[in-house]
């Protein structure tokens, strides 16, 4: 399949464990902005995950990635780290090591709420301003003394870098990814459509 350059591509990182609300919330986001655009700037979403196996989120509904982590397309506009107890509680080595050279692919990347524990791990905070969920900040900021960890924030933007605060502020992060790429008029219209 031929990747239409005006399009830009979304991919969401799966594990087992995971918030599915730091999942859907950012992915319909983009998902309602791509009913206003014209079909040749819809965002294309995609998600990716280690091997080919059921991923299980925190909540207990299987989903099945649309991709391993090796197929990652060579251009992503946006590369995301969603969080849950499987971003804080355990390692994960193989996202963790494959992860800096996928960001090198990416345009933007980031993280919803926990999932900069996983970007930490991976040595990609480092120099960087984020934040996370409002009862971790303390315990990212311990863990990766080299980020500048911001409290109180609903998302941080530095560079190419946009992390946001706890669960829902995932979908605040994908309003302001839609709003730079197109404006703040149609970001204004997803965010009625989500009320």
């Amino acid at each position: 399949m031929q990747e239409n350059h005006t399009q830009r591509t979304v991919a969401m990182v799966l594990f087992d464990d995971v918030l599915m609300l730091d999942v859907t919330g950012p992915m319909d986001a983009f998902a309602i902005a791509n009913r206003f655009l014209p079909e040749d700037q819809h965002y294309r979403l995609v998600t990716v995950a280690e091997g080919q196996g059921t991923i299980r989120g925190s909540c207990g509904l299987k989903v099945m990635a649309d991709l391993r982590l090796e197929q990652l397309p060579a251009r992503i506009d946006l590369l995301l780290v969603p969080g849950g107890p499987g971003a804080y509680h355990v390692a994960l080595p193989a996202i963790e090591r494959w992860l800096p050279a996928a960001v090198d692919r990416a345009r933007r990347f980031g993280a919803i709420c926990t999932g900069a524990f996983v970007l930490g791990r991976s040595g990609l905070l480092d120099g960087y301003r984020c934040t996370t969920h409002w009862n971790y900040v303390e315990r990212l900021a311990q863990a990766f003394p080299e980020a500048k960890v911001e409290s109180d924030q609903i998302y941080v933007i530095d560079r190419c870098l946009i992390t946001s605060g706890g669960i829902t502020a995932g979908i605040d992060l994908a309003l302001a990814v839609v709003a730079e790429d197109h404006g703040k008029a149609l970001a204004l219209e997803v965010a009625k459509v989500l009320l």
